[in-house]
């Protein structure tokens, strides 16, 4: 169920006149991801239709060499750089009110395998309350209602899809969506429509993805950077199977440029 014409407004309201300005934003990048989504066929795996209005930046630190890994759409990371939590961070074309909340969720639709993805989608993250601070990063404040897990696709696998998306959060999320979602659900056989339609979270504002196999795969395209913030990279993914390469060529923008008049003006 999308947001309502008038609160979509509101939101657009405060966005031009409550917010931080943030930096430069592409709207070829955005264009670039929903590409890479349809090409990776998250469209339609996990979602319906994808259109967003903000640039959704995620950062891995690698345990081994302390530096980040900046995740363009359809990179390929080993498991070892995913091993710990990332840091999210938002970006759009116009101002963006550190009050909304937001609600980020990482996915995997190829549990276990992609060729058979029997326990799809295994949930990897649901956490709430994220607010943009003055460096565009989105900060939790609340306990997430599933704590990150790493990737950890079995021996023998193709690389999975892992998609991180984010939502603003509606009024009443705190009050449904622990009946739904809590540490005692299994992570998997977890339907990102159905929840979203139980607790009203309307569609994602902006997202991207990574893949990463089995810690003997050869063909990891992920690197290593200690670019800043405001830096830029791009890269390539590569996979086996029937999981194709996709050259994305995609500029990580960090911070968050909620274009959210985008949504208004679809209404």
């Amino acid at each position: 169920m999308l947001p309502t014409r008038g609160s979509l407004f509101f939101i657009s309201t405060l966005l031009l006149l409550s917010g931080k300005v943030l930096g430069q934003f592409s709207n070829q990048n955005l264009t670039n991801t929903t590409q890479a989504f349809s090409t990776a066929k998250i469209v339609p795996d996990v979602l319906s239709s994808f259109n967003p209005a903000a640039l959704l930046g995620v950062e891995f630190t690698d345990p081994s060499t302390n530096q980040s890994v900046n995740v363009t759409p359809g990179i390929l990371l080993s498991m070892e750089q995913t091993m710990k939590e990332p840091q999210f961070f938002l970006t759009a074309n116009t101002t963006i009110p550190s009050t909304i909340p937001y609600v980020l969720v990482i996915v995997d639709p190829d549990a276990p395998t992609p060729q058979n993805n029997t326990e799809s989608q295994f949930r990897h993250m649901l956490g709430r309350d994220f607010h943009v601070d003055n460096s565009s990063k989105l900060v939790n404040t609340s306990a997430a209602l599933t704590d990150f897990v790493n990737p950890t696709p079995p021996a023998g696998s193709d690389p999975h899809r892992y998609v991180v998306l984010a939502f603003i959060q509606p009024a009443d999320f705190n009050s449904t969506a622990p009946g739904l979602v809590n540490a005692s659900t299994p992570r998997n056989n977890f339907n990102l429509t159905t929840f979203g339609e139980a607790v009203n979270l309307g569609s994602p504002i902006a997202g991207t993805y990574f893949l990463t196999g089995p810690s003997n795969s050869t063909n990891s395209s992920g690197t290593s950077s200690s670019t800043s913030p405001s830096g830029s990279s791009t890269s390539a993914a590569s996979s086996s199977g029937t999981l194709k390469a996709h050259v994305v060529g995609l500029e990580v923008t960090w911070g968050l440029t909620l274009g959210l008049t985008i949504y208004s003006l679809a209404f």
